[in-house]
């Protein structure tokens, strides 16, 4: 019984002892949390009156939140808003007061020169920097952060000359060519730039990455290529002074793509090459580039450096490949009819099959295909040809390239449903890939070829937000060609004629195009004239008529300049002015008319970098 009624006096005692606590804990922790609430609002109501730019209220709030918490970062905003209301004795007393207690806290001295500054007391700021400047710790992270510490005040020649006095403290141990290269770089002190960039990648070759984007922003922004100049001669100069660097060989390759100067790139790119032996998949690379940018000859040169090496090298059969593609476009390019030279590139590639890997021989067959159908008149061999080939190749990619190129040839001598068959296996096998992007146009090209416009627009509008920039462009025109050309003639007589004769210029039958091309432009409607006008003017060009291919432009410019075939006719127009007939001035004036009168065309970033060229 006793031992009941003390466990009893215990539990009771317990829970006395627990309500007392609370009693006296409570409270404090109450007064804790209702205190830092207060900090906090006002920290957001110094903030709030800090970007008002009502300085004073903040200024007074900022004192006491610092004076509560010791913090710098609330010092520093108190120092502000001294400045701000050109309290500057206040400020240079609070600054020297916190120096006394905090001796590694370098803002102080450098804001003090900065009210100095702003005092016109050169004299003071300038021996004030003497002072900072001579009491340098020995510590890059502190040098780079009073540097910084200028930079924030716009004391830049300060902040220059901090950066420089480290990199004669430290005598190459460490650098500050970056920070300084970037001070110069906002100064628009280019060369400058330009040269602590190179000391950098001298001295520290990881920076490579880092410092080609660095002037990759700098281009972006070269609008008159003032920049750009610079930096080639720049380069071209540090690379004749030190040939054995590899990273200024490969910043000068880099730098002459950016600018399409294919020439010095590969020249460059085969020059690391003989030193270094490891270049083959960049020139390699390199060749394709040119190939895409119409440099024939330059990617040929690239890939005879390959095929030169020998059949033992890894890129040996597609250098083959690439030097017969480079041939074989030059050739189409230059609408070249002389049958035997097409004849000796048959046999040349005949010669390169056994060379080739299985990778290569889709490529091969495609223009060995495409050789034998359209230039030598063997449309039942290339047709054999591709048959075999797409039995013999495993790869999807390659048999879908095999495909297209056989319904191809087949629309070209009118087997139109052989054509579509093959079309919509590419496209039912490839559904969301370019390759199958391309297929579906190609079908909806032949039914706008054979008059079945309603089917071709269901396929054209998916197309239209096909991930193929260049198939979405293709799709949108040929959709707007078949829907303005039925608004103004609900009766499609007018689409009719069009779409015979773009299937005529299909099938490279021009004469035949050419007689309905001219039907439409005497009698047609303002929906087709336009269209006419241009298809003729492609076939002048290509038949390297180009003062009357340039006319024929420019009279949809002036008759039409509201048709969707405006800005592609000023472009065609200025491209043959600057390159075939060689009136830059012309040239320039229609690159600037599409800019400033047709803002959103496609063409527009083009003519831009041709305007700024000439």
């Amino acid at each position: 019984m006793k031992l009941r009624w003390l466990f009893l006096i215990l539990i009771n005692a317990a829970f006395l002892f627990q309500v007392s606590g609370q009693a006296v804990i409570t409270p404090k922790k109450e007064k804790d949390a209702r205190q830092k609430e207060q900090f906090q609002i006002d920290e957001q109501l110094a903030s709030q009156y800090y970007r008002d730019q009502d300085y004073e209220k903040a200024r007074d709030i900022y004192k006491q939140l610092f004076e509560k918490s010791g913090q710098t970062g609330h010092f520093q905003m108190y120092i502000d808003c001294l400045i701000f209301l050109k309290e500057f004795d206040k400020a240079e007393k609070e600054l020297k007061s916190y120096a006394k207690k905090h001796p590694n806290y370098y803002r102080a001295d450098t804001d003090a020169i900065y009210i100095y500054t702003l005092q016109g007391k050169t004299d003071k700021a300038k021996k004030k920097f003497n002072e900072v400047l001579s009491n340098l710790p020995e510590n890059p992270n502190t040098i780079r952060s009073i540097s910084y510490a200028l930079q924030a005040r716009n004391l830049n020649e300060m902040a220059l000359a901090v950066l420089e006095k480290g990199n004669a403290m430290f005598e190459g141990r460490e650098t500050f060519y970056m920070e300084q290269a970037n001070l110069n770089l906002s100064a628009a002190n280019y060369q400058e730039a330009f040269r602590l960039y190179f000391k950098e990648l001298e001295t520290h070759p990881g920076q490579y990455d880092n410092i080609r984007n660095r002037l990759q922003t700098m281009l972006f922004y070269d609008v008159n290529h003032s920049i750009s100049d610079d930096l080639r001669i720049a380069l071209l100069k540090q690379t004749q002074e030190k040939p054995d660097n590899l990273e200024f060989a490969q910043l000068l390759v880099w730098f002459a793509l950016q600018q399409e100067d294919y020439d010095i790139a590969l020249a460059q790119c085969q020059s690391i090459d003989r030193k270094t032996h490891d270049q083959d998949a960049q020139i390699n690379n390199l060749a394709g580039i040119c190939l895409n940018n119409k440099q024939y000859d330059i990617a040929k040169e690239g890939y005879n450096y390959i095929i030169d090496k020998g059949k033992s090298n890894p890129f040996y059969g597609q250098a083959i490949t690439g030097a017969i593609k480079a041939d074989y476009q030059k050739l189409k390019a230059e609408n070249h009819s002389d049958t035997k030279a097409y004849e000796r590139l048959s046999k040349r590639i005949d010669e390169a099959y056994s060379d080739i890997s299985t990778y290569d021989l889709a490529k091969l067959t495609l223009i060995q295909a495409d050789i034998m159908a359209y230039h030598l008149g063997q449309t039942d061999q290339a047709i054999a040809l591709l048959t075999n080939t797409i039995a013999t190749v495993n790869n999807k990619q390659g048999q879908a390239e095999l495909k297209l190129a056989l319904g191809d040839i087949y629309l070209h001598k009118d087997e139109v449903w052989e054509a579509t068959l093959l079309y919509s296996q590419v496209d039912k096998s490839l559904k969301e890939e370019p390759l199958g992007h391309e297929a579906r146009f190609k079908n909806a090209q032949l039914r706008y070829f054979i008059g079945e416009y309603e089917w071709a627009q269901s396929q054209l509008k998916v197309l239209k937000a096909a991930t193929s920039k260049l198939i979405a462009n293709d799709a949108m025109t040929l959709s707007l060609v078949i829907k303005d050309n039925l608004e103004a003639d609900t009766l499609g007589v007018e689409l009719n004629r069009l779409a015979r004769a773009d299937y005529r210029i299909y099938q490279q039958r021009e004469d035949e195009a050419l007689a309905l091309l001219d039907d439409i432009i005497a009698t047609g409607n303002e929906v087709s004239k336009p269209h006419a006008l241009f298809r003729k003017g492609e076939i002048m060009e290509k038949r390297k008529a180009f003062a009357d291919a340039e006319q024929l432009y420019l009279q949809i410019v002036e008759q039409y300049p509201v048709s969707y075939m405006a800005d592609a006719a000023l472009m065609h127009a200025a491209l043959i002015e600057q390159n075939e007939l060689k009136d830059k001035a012309l040239a320039g004036e229609h690159y600037e008319k599409l800019i400033d009168e047709y803002p959103t065309s496609i063409y527009t970033a083009q003519a831009k970098k041709n305007y700024r060229k000439l």
